[in-house]
């Protein structure tokens, strides 16, 4: 029991915590405290009752971490937040698992990498689309094929989301970054994982819940189309609730909407064996994502591509 590794987790009552919570439990180590703003009682009661205490800051784990020795931090707190806190964790000594993203632009990006440079703990990041079984199928097969021409790719992720998501921090994208940072980051982390950095792209459509954009990656021409539907549309048009994600591939499509059940555990376990995602693995979609926004937001792109798709 004294040699359970120790952990605090940021942002407890938020949508992804559960998932953090049950990868603590399934390594067996031991969730010593949570922090958010908005415990109730019964909330408090349920963490006490597992011996967890609950904080309402990250000021407080840090005491916590003071006099208990905590070896990491989980933070699933808004987007906007995560660097800053990051940042308080090293500086403390403290390893931090940090959910996507780390950080909103390049510049926070190399806060984080600088503070850790100067830090005995390690920042680590998830990135459990790369632990999904269909994604490691997909990329041996691309890796093993050997084509002089470009693959050409469709990749769709339909979602749906209540109005609580949208009038939440991540209906702002001050605060979660726009619908790349909040549900793309994913999907371009696999992609240049697979078929190598981008080197054009064009954006057709931006907003809070679409994402339209053609990329050029060194092995292939792909569209992303991101749709985040309406939950309450959706149910004035007597239509169920969607989730959908695939990719087409030369024509052939494959769907992988399931299997994301203990990604989380495993990107844990990954951590513990020394192959965790660092700053430095998640810092190319930051940069290809914050790189798109910004021409977006100028007002031009670079020259249309897949004209065929």
């Amino acid at each position: 029991m004294g040699n359970k590794l120790k952990f605090g987790l940021l942002g407890a009552l938020g949508y992804i915590a559960p998932r953090h919570i049950q990868a603590i439990n399934n390594i067996s180590a031991d969730l010593k405290c949570v922090s958010d703003l908005d415990f109730n009682s019964a909330q408090k009661k349920e963490f006490l009752s597992k011996n967890i205490e609950t904080l309402d800051s990250l000021e407080e784990m840090i005491k916590f971490h003071q006099k208990d020795n905590l070896d990491y931090i989980s933070i699933c707190t808004p987007n906007h937040l995560h660097t800053d806190q990051i940042i308080t964790c090293l500086e403390n000594d403290i390893n931090v698992i940090c959910e996507k993203p780390l950080a909103l632009s390049v510049s926070d990006l190399d806060r984080i990498r600088k503070s850790e440079s100067v830090s005995a703990a390690k920042v680590f990041t998830i990135m459990q689309l790369r632990f999904h079984e269909s994604i490691i199928q997909l990329k041996q097969n691309i890796t093993s094929q050997k084509s002089e021409e470009k693959h050409e790719v469709i990749l769709i992720y339909a979602t749906t989301r209540g109005s609580e998501f949208f009038s939440s921090w991540r209906g702002s994208e001050n605060k979660s970054g726009g619908i790349l940072f909040e549900f793309g980051i994913h999907y371009l982390d696999i992609l240049i994982d697979i078929f190598g950095q981008v080197s054009n792209f064009n954006v057709n459509k931006l907003s809070l819940n679409q994402a339209n954009v053609l990329i050029e990656h060194e092995n292939a021409k792909v569209l992303i189309m991101i749709n985040v539907l309406s939950k309450e549309k959706l149910k004035e048009m007597g239509q169920e609730e969607v989730l959908y994600r695939s990719f087409t591939i030369n024509g052939d499509e494959f769907e992988f909407t399931g299997g994301f059940q203990d990604l989380h555990t495993k990107s844990y376990e990954s951590i513990l064996e020394g192959k965790g995602f660092s700053v430095e693995d998640a810092s190319k979609s930051i940069k290809q994502i914050s790189k798109i926004m910004d021409e977006f937001e100028k007002g031009s792109t670079y020259k249309p591509i897949l004209n065929n798709l």
